[in-house]
């Protein structure tokens, strides 16, 4: 009895995994799904299937509303965030819907599971004194540090995500016209993104004097790139900002993102109108960018509250 169950358990976990795989390529294949979204459903769906297999005791194929339910309570108790646990209940949808569409459901398990409310926090921006001191670190020190440098610099300079950074190649670098061109951005939606006139002429250093001594003889088509010639990842580019940050004694963790936040904001700052800060980002909607806006506003309130005579007054 306990090898038939052992067996028909194995059976089902080669099953399990067998939908998950196909469900994966086609959010890869036929949806054109970025690399990150596959890589982040991957992990929703181990997540998921361990928690079934084990807690649960059962396939996929026999989930119910209630296991769904059970799922979001389980991770809560573990205590992640809303923010991932909105997350895995939108990749629960897809998946489910996607067996319902090959014709493995008759109902969906998700049904009348309402999206979570995640609390709207405002991303943290840097200040300009924090952003002149991270920028004059990152100009200083080995060609390691200086290749970092370089990296934080283009990221607030343009906005680009960090993924779009480190997969750039030489050939959309066309410093004569001022210009990256990004040939895949989130959704895989190109995009051309503008770089100030300083920051050409840094890149311009790099791209001369620095890049070479990193790569000594290798060749290589990457901007961002190891001795070896490949491309930095994304985990390591971020170990490597966090450092600079500490050098130049920002407090916050420096991540990838909060340039991308600080370039928008430090834009509406100076006059950008919001459509063109839309396109240099490449947001498909912009109420994704008219955050920003409410960075701004914040801010102005507490100038004013700090400075205004009857907001201490008595």
């Amino acid at each position: 009895m306990m090898g038939s169950k052992s067996s028909s358990n194995l059976d089902s976990a080669i099953s399990d995994g067998r939908l998950v795989n196909d469900f994966l390529e086609d959010c890869e294949y036929r949806k054109r799904s970025s690399r990150n979204t596959v890589d982040a459903y991957r992990a929703d769906l181990k997540r998921f299937t361990e928690f079934i297999a084990v807690d649960r005791n059962k396939s996929i194929l026999k989930c119910q509303r209630v296991d769904i339910l059970a799922f979001m309570v389980k991770i809560e108790l573990d205590g992640e965030k809303a923010r991932t646990r909105s997350r895995r209940l939108s990749c629960l949808r897809r998946f489910f819907g996607y067996l319902k569409e090959k014709g493995r459901f008759d109902e969906l398990p998700t049904a009348g599971l309402g999206s979570l409310k995640i609390p709207k926090l405002l991303p943290r921006v840097l200040t300009r004194g924090e952003m002149r001191r991270l920028l004059d670190v990152g100009r200083r020190g080995d060609k390691f540090k200086r290749r970092t440098g370089m990296m934080l610099e283009v990221m607030y300079a343009t906005g680009m995500r960090v993924s779009e950074t480190v997969n750039l190649r030489l050939e959309h670098v066309l410093l004569d016209d001022g210009v990256i061109l990004i040939e895949k951005g989130k959704g895989s939606k190109g995009r051309m993104v503008i770089i100030p006139d300083k920051t050409i002429g840094r890149l311009r250093e790099y791209l001369d004097e620095i890049r070479p001594l990193i790569l000594e003889t290798v060749y290589s088509p990457w901007v961002f790139t190891s001795k070896k010639g490949n491309p930095l990842n994304r985990e390591y580019v971020w170990t490597l900002l966090k450092e600079l940050g500490e050098d130049a004694g920002i407090e916050t963790p420096l991540k990838p993102h909060l340039l991308r936040h600080t370039c928008a904001t430090h834009l509406l700052e100076n006059g950008c109108d919001l459509l063109t800060v839309q396109n240099l980002l490449g947001h498909s909607n912009i109420s994704t960018t008219e955050i920003y806006t409410h960075i701004l506003e914040e801010r102005k309130r507490k100038v004013f509250n700090v400075a205004h005579p009857r907001a201490t007054m008595e």
